[in-house]
């Protein structure tokens, strides 16, 4: 019985990977695969070539509509909702900062490789680096495992970025084990334990941090949010309006991450993972 319950489980475990990595609208897997059926009905029947084209006019309406700042900020800023703002100012309390890693990329050749983190990751380092420059005597927990097997970890990455930026190594702590949101919050919180704290800072993006905040929140942390997302936008609230319609593929981002967000809501609190 519990082996079939394993099972079913390990099932349910490569439908979610298999969504995640092909199926969020916004990604340019989601882009090929429903263009790829689009191409295939366009060659049979006068009904399956009409369902082609009405499928591949809004696969493009889609990706046109998700690429335009305005409505990726409005998703945003709805999506947002889920987990009231902060005070404007953090407290300078030097309470521990966790950075949670959102992607690594990379290359590998000639029996070497080189990891670097995603613009994200990235970002949220830049964020969490500030405010420890504002805090100096706060510890850092950078959070995130192995991606490729051989690499390095999303931890290990955040390390050496903010060591290069002048962080005391003795002020950060690697949690390399966490393959998914939920693990980096176990795996965080269990270091804040043993820091004896029980409320921290944590960096993330904006789409990502309500589910983070509840995560934590189950594991009895409670978080103060550093939301890492507004210098990625390459205009501002003071952009002339009509900048707010024009394309990016920034913007693109920002909307498939919380289309990513919506969907794995309910997969979670179907695991009891949220509430």
């Amino acid at each position: 019985m519990a082996l079939l319950a394993y099972g079913r489980i390990a099932c349910v475990e490569l439908i979610v990977e298999f969504i995640k990595e092909f199926l969020v609208p916004g990604s340019a897997w989601f882009l090929l695969i429903v263009a790829s059926i689009c191409g295939v009905l366009l060659f049979g029947s006068d009904r399956k070539r009409a369902a082609g084209r009405r499928l591949l006019l809004s696969l493009v309406v889609l990706y046109w509509v998700m690429s335009v700042p305005a409505v990726a900020r409005g998703l945003q800023t709805a999506q947002r909702g889920r987990v009231s703002d902060p005070p404007s100012n953090l407290p300078q309390d030097p309470l521990p900062i966790v950075v949670l890693g959102n992607g690594l990329g990379g290359y590998s050749a000639l029996g070497g490789r080189i990891e670097l983190p995603l613009g994200q990751t990235a970002m949220n380092t830049l964020f969490a680096l500030d405010r420890f420059r504002s805090v100096p005597a706060s510890m850092l927990i950078a959070s995130g495992g192995v991606q490729v097997e051989g690499g390095y970890s999303e931890g290990a990455v955040i390390r050496d970025a903010l060591i290069r930026n002048h962080v005391p190594a003795d002020h950060i702590i690697v949690e390399d084990t966490s393959g998914t949101t939920r693990e980096q919050a176990i795996a965080s919180s269990r270091i804040l334990n043993r820091l004896g704290a029980t409320t921290c800072v944590v960096v993330t993006t904006p789409q990502q941090m309500g589910r983070a905040v509840d995560l934590f929140a189950r594991e009895g942390i409670k978080v103060l949010p550093l939301r890492a997302g507004s210098l990625l936008w390459g205009i501002d609230e003071s952009s002339p309006w009509w900048h707010w319609l024009i394309p990016s593929t920034v913007a693109r981002a920002v909307s498939r991450d919380v289309i990513y967000e919506l969907m794995a809501w309910p997969y979670y609190r179907l695991r009891g993972w949220v509430g």
